[in-house]
């Protein structure tokens, strides 16, 4: 809106008058709120979202009643007349327009705006100045006596004009409450730091907001009768109506577009008429006593046969829903609905069931990553079970009094024991908290009287932050190095359960993962016995498809490759294999292409696992 009426400002004028001493005040357009008298009702009203209809000088109350029935509604004004202080010769005032239209008028199904809206307001100076400026100078309206009221109300009007002008090929309906036609002329004023000139003039109607309007000239009466030829339902709505109606203005048919007559006076002079403008239709009433009750009856019952598009959720036909007037077949498609629902909802029940179920079942690789204590290593020893460890202690449940310090989980291993301390902590390790199972593993070895204890630390650190945002590995170089020292293990419970999954997916067998426990300093699971092919440098059909130079390595369609890319592995199945653009079935020396099972990147390298003879 501001942007329009800047436009409006363009040509200056040589007239120079005083300046005027301007304080702090508010923007060109000050947008009044219109606020709603919201009515407390004990059942809640459900909002219908289209229509979504603008209320322009509607009167409180007739736009509640209108809510009552669940119509989404945005208020709105042309702005209110304003008592200007012009009293004699030489006296003026600055004015802002104190108009407000929804911004997003082009996003509305339906205008209704009231022309007759005639309230006034006394002029109060500081709502007139603007508080904030840009530049060197400033543009407002200048009021100037023999002008003792004035009226936004045209100017504001042309905006609206913009305003739908905005709403491309959107179908919209416009209802107006007409009013006597009448033009204002309003005075542009700059000002400067030094001086302050008056510039251009310019003229709007009341009935700007569309280009071209049929109007005859303005007459007041209250006897009308309402055309023929028109929707026999809105006929008849009108009809009801014509007591309460007063007219103000005429109007004429116009072949400029297509024009209906809708209501007459006595004399055959139009009173109300409707306008199809392309994708916009006008309606002009004239004005109605009971305001609300006219707009909800036409809403809800004659608009929504009139414009079908703007009213999906009309329910006038709804009697077509009831059993007595189902068409043929319907009730068996129904029945057949119903059924698919049924099963649906079964399935879905089921489905959710399995859910719970599986969340039940892994529970504890959540539980390794936010909890401690207890429950820390019921979740670790859960995790070691499913990597199929053997005779597992948990040593809290063999603890006795006179015990000061223990490990929290003992495994009688193959090649010995495997001693495992466990914490949940809100950081990261203590140089003691990573060594203190070395004390434990040097008691068990003296008691065994052998030098076969293996001693594992995990830690589920900074438990309170999701995984990835940890720091990752928490332990500093200085604790990794005194581990491989003492010959004792460092993890993380993060690493367990990336672990998991790595196995599920091929990457590495459990086996493997349960050998690399009782290595000593930061423990890695990665894929043993393990040869490498190559460094892949070209790429093609988004990574699925990569060409390498292999020498003495036999490759086969079908075989599993592992691909590693900063430390981590997936595993990939050749496809395919190309030699010279020949396809082939295996190849041991050569430049070729692989197809493969799934994208890799750049640089990833290729390894193949090697047959143990």
């Amino acid at each position: 809106m501001i942007k329009s009426l800047k436009n409006l400002l363009k040509k200056k004028s040589d007239k120079k008058i005083d300046k005027i001493d301007i304080p702090d005040s508010k923007e060109l357009t000050k947008e009044t709120e219109i606020s709603d008298n919201h009515i407390e009702d004990k059942q809640e009203v459900k909002i219908i979202e289209k229509p979504k209809i603008s209320c322009i000088d509607i009167e409180d109350t007739d736009v509640n009643e209108l809510k009552k029935q669940g119509f989404n509604i945005e208020n709105g004004t042309l702005g209110t007349k304003v008592k200007v202080p012009n009293n004699k010769q030489n006296d003026y005032n600055i004015v802002l327009p104190n108009a407000f239209l929804p911004s997003n008028l082009h996003e509305f199904d339906i205008t209704i705006l009231d022309l007759d809206n005639d309230k006034t307001i006394d002029y109060i100076q500081k709502e007139h100045y603007k508080n904030e400026h840009t530049g060197k100078s400033s543009m407002v309206l200048h009021s100037a006596f023999p002008e003792t009221i004035f009226n936004p109300k045209p100017l504001a009007s042309h905006l609206l004009k913009s305003s739908l002008n905005k709403l491309g090929n959107k179908e919209h309906l416009i209802i107006i409450f007409s009013t006597e036609n009448y033009n204002v002329e309003y005075q542009t004023l700059e000002i400067t730091e030094t001086e302050n000139y008056l510039k251009d003039q310019f003229k709007y109607n009341i009935y700007s907001f569309q280009d071209y309007v049929p109007l005859n000239g303005p007459k007041n009466g209250k006897e009308v009768i309402v055309c023929d030829n028109i929707d026999i339902n809105l006929k008849d709505f009108l009809s009801k109506y014509t007591n309460q109606m007063q007219y103000n203005q005429t109007f004429h048919t116009s072949s400029y577009n297509k024009c209906l007559p809708l209501i007459k006076n006595t004399n055959g002079d139009l009173v109300s008429i409707q306008i199809n403008d392309d994708n916009k239709t006008y309606i002009y009433f004239p004005q109605v006593k009971e305001k609300a009750k006219f707009l909800n009856e036409f809403l809800l019952e004659i608009a929504p046969s009139l414009f079908p598009n703007l009213f999906p959720y009309a329910t006038l036909h709804d009697w077509r829903n009831k059993k007595d007037y189902w068409l043929p077949n319907h009730e068996v498609l129904l029945q057949q609905k119903e059924d698919l629902i049924k099963e649906y909802e079964q399935k879905i029940e089921k489905k959710i069931e399995e859910i719970n179920n599986n969340l039940k079942k892994y529970d504890f690789l959540h539980k390794i990553l936010t909890e401690t204590g207890d429950e820390l290593v019921t979740s670790i020893i859960e995790f070691l079970k499913w990597l199929e460890f053997k005779n597992i202690v948990d040593m809290d449940e063999t603890k006795t009094d006179d015990v000061i310090l223990e490990e929290d989980i003992q495994i009688n291993i193959e090649n010995g024991l495997l001693i495992i301390e466990c914490k949940g902590i809100g950081g990261t390790s203590k140089d003691s908290e990573c060594s203190q199972i070395s004390k434990i593993k040097h008691r068990r070895c003296k008691e065994r009287n052998s030098f076969d204890v293996f001693a594992l630390y995990i830690v589920n650190h900074q438990k309170h932050i999701a995984p990835l945002q940890r720091q990752n590995p928490p332990f500093t170089e200085h604790q990794i190095n005194d581990a491989i020292h003492d010959e004792r293990g460092l993890l993380t419970t993060w690493q367990l359960y990336n672990l998991y999954f790595d196995i599920e997916n091929g990457v590495i067998t459990k086996e493997e993962a349960s050998g690399a426990l009782l290595k000593f300093g930061l423990v890695e699971f990665k894929p043993t016995d393990l040869i490498k092919i190559a460094t892949c440098e070209k790429l093609y059909q988004n990574g699925t498809i990569c060409s390498i130079n292999i020498n003495n390595l036999e490759l086969k369609v079908g075989d599993k490759l592992f691909i590693e890319k900063n430390n981590k592995f997936t595993t990939v199945t050749i496809l395919e294999i190309q030699e010279n653009k020949k396809t082939i079935e295996s190849i041991s020396n050569g430049q070729i292409g692989l197809k493969l099972s799934k994208a890799i990147k750049n640089d990833s390298i290729i390894w193949k696992k090697e047959l143990i003879k």
